[in-house]
C-alpha cells in the first residue's frame, strides 16, 4: 500500500509537466545537455544492450539509439513516456523500446543489459540505493553504468534552495551531494568507480556530477 501511495506521488509529480519539460527544465536550466548527451554517447560506444533508467522525455535514449543495438528506457511517468514514444515515431527511431516501469522492480532478467544510464535522477528518488540494486542485478557481470546527477552538495546555497523547495512540494531532491560524495555513493553500492568529473557549461548556475563504473565482481 505504501508503495503504491509512492508510485502514484511521483508519477503525479513527473506527468504535470512532462509535455513542456524538455523546453520550461532542460533548455532553460542546462546549457550543458548538448554536451552531455554526446559525452554519454560517445562513452556507450558502438554496440550492446543498453537501459535508461527514468528516461523522462527520451533525450539520451534516442541520443544513443544509432550507436547501440537496443535500447529499453523506462520511466515511471506515463505522460514522460508519451512524449518520448512521440518524439520515436517521429524520427522514425526503432530500436528504442520504451514502457513505464518503477526503477525500484524492474521488470527484466539478470545480467540483461551490457550498459545502464541512469541521468539526472537519483538525487530525486527518497530510495536510490533499491534502484542501484535492481541497476546492479540487470547488468551482466563486467557491465558499465553511468550515473549522473544534479550537484547539490557542491554549494551551501544549493543544499538550502533545493530544501526549501523539497519542502514546499516543488522538486523533490532529497540526497544533495558533492562529487566525491556521489561518486562514494556508487562505490558503496557495488560498483567499481572508473571515472568522475563535474560536467557545467559557464551559463549554468549547477554543475552536473558524472560517474562511470563497473558491476562489482
Amino acid at each position: 500500500m505504501q508503495d503504491n501511495i509512492r508510485t502514484h506521488k511521483e508519477q503525479k509529480f513527473w506527468s504535470k509537466n512532462a509535455s513542456e519539460y524538455d523546453q520550461s527544465i532542460i533548455e532553460k536550466y542546462w546549457k550543458i545537455y548538448p554536451s552531455l548527451l554526446d559525452k554519454i554517447s560517445s562513452d556507450l560506444g558502438t554496440g550492446g544492450t543498453v537501459l535508461e533508467v527514468a528516461t523522462g522525455t527520451g533525450l539520451v535514449a534516442l541520443k544513443i539509439a544509432s550507436t547501440a543495438d537496443q535500447v529499453h528506457a523506462i520511466d515511471i511517468s506515463p505522460q514522460m513516456i508519451d512524449v518520448a514514444k512521440k518524439k520515436a515515431e517521429d524520427t522514425r527511431i526503432d530500436n528504442v523500446a520504451f514502457s513505464v516501469e518503477d526503477a525500484y522492480a524492474l521488470p527484466f532478467s539478470d545480467g540483461m543489459f551490457d550498459t545502464v544510464i541512469c541521468n539526472n535522477a537519483l538525487h530525486n528518488m527518497k530510495q536510490p540505493e533499491d534502484a542501484l540494486s535492481e541497476i546492479k542485478r540487470v547488468l551482466r557481470p563486467d557491465g558499465r553504468f553511468i550515473a549522473i546527477i544534479a550537484g547539490v552538495g557542491e554549494s551551501l546555497k544549493f543544499k538550502i534552495a533545493l530544501t526549501i523547495s523539497t519542502l514546499i512540494g516543488q522538486l523533490p531532491v532529497f540526497h544533495k551531494l558533492n562529487l566525491d560524495e556521489f561518486a562514494d555513493f556508487i562505490d558503496k553500492s557495488g560498483f567499481d568507480v572508473v571515472t568522475n568529473e563535474r560536467m557545467k557549461h559557464p551559463e549554468d548556475k549547477m554543475a552536473l556530477l558524472y560517474v562511470t563504473s563497473k558491476k562489482e565482481e
